[in-house]
């Protein structure tokens, strides 16, 4: 988006490859949103593409873009999960470090790490103190990440007790994630070394390190803060369910 004199003001884009392909929408005044949310439908419309009715950014920003789909479309409005986005530029490791040690996951290890994927969302939801979502993301690539050195693992004789993933650097950024301790293993101090492992790996390797977390769960935003990750943006994914035009009744016509 530009201002008056030609000068970029704010930068959208969609990158979510299945649907709702939510647009990331930045921190704007509330007309520009609302304008992007115009040339948003505009251009699905010329395009024959679905409507881009899901967004996800700072919540005013967001809530203005919403309420443009809907003042175009109808519908309601669903509430996705409350994220904070962070940034670390330096690692606390913790001290005294729990038992055993961290490790690359290989591919005798696929099982495992797609059993943890699957159920990542559901038990994250419950810390938050939210019942599962009926239709849960997927964590996608497990084969993939696996293969591409994507996936640490922490270890105690011989047990895997902890999954981190990290995600390649985009424009010099790591994204760390997903975070998964079983609940049996949870309360070591696991997730916390292997976080901090992985995210000084990333450091080491001259990238910025960030992840994001759901605002509701207190267990993972002590976690990251204890380890120097600091927070940089909260935000809110909202998606516009449109209305459904009535179909009228069929008439009953005398034989």
């Amino acid at each position: 988006m530009r201002d008056a004199g030609g000068a970029v003001v704010g930068v959208s884009m969609r990158t979510m490859p299945y649907p709702p392909h939510t647009v990331w929408v930045p921190a704007l005044p509330d007309d520009a949103a609302r304008l992007l949310a115009r040339a948003a439908l505009d251009r699905a419309t010329l395009a024959g593409e679905p409507a881009l009715t899901s967004a996800n950014g700072p919540l005013p920003a967001v809530r203005a873009y919403t309420d443009e789909v809907l003042r175009a479309t109808g519908g309601t409005v669903d509430e996705g999960r409350p994220d904070r986005l962070w940034e670390a530029t330096r690692i606390i490791p913790p001290d005294p470090a729990p038992p055993g040690r961290p490790r690359l996951a290989t591919a005798d290890d696929l099982p495992l790490v797609e059993a943890w994927f699957g159920v990542f969302h559901a038990e994250a939801d419950a810390q938050a103190g939210r019942p599962p979502a009926p239709d849960p993301p997927a964590v996608q690539g497990a084969a993939r990440m696996v293969a591409d050195g994507e996936v640490w693992l922490w270890e105690v004789d011989g047990e895997v007790v902890q999954l981190t993933g990290v995600k390649p650097p985009s424009f010099g950024v790591a994204r760390i994630g997903p975070v998964y301790t079983p609940p049996r293993h949870r309360g070591h101090g696991y997730a916390r070394a292997l976080v901090a492992h992985a995210a000084q790996d990333v450091l080491d390797a001259g990238h910025r390190v960030c992840l994001y977390t759901d605002r509701d769960n207190p267990v993972s935003n002590r976690t990251y803060a204890a380890i120097g990750f600091e927070p940089v943006l909260d935000q809110m994914a909202l998606t516009v369910q449109p209305a459904v035009a009535a179909v009228p009744a069929p008439t009953e016509r005398n034989s």
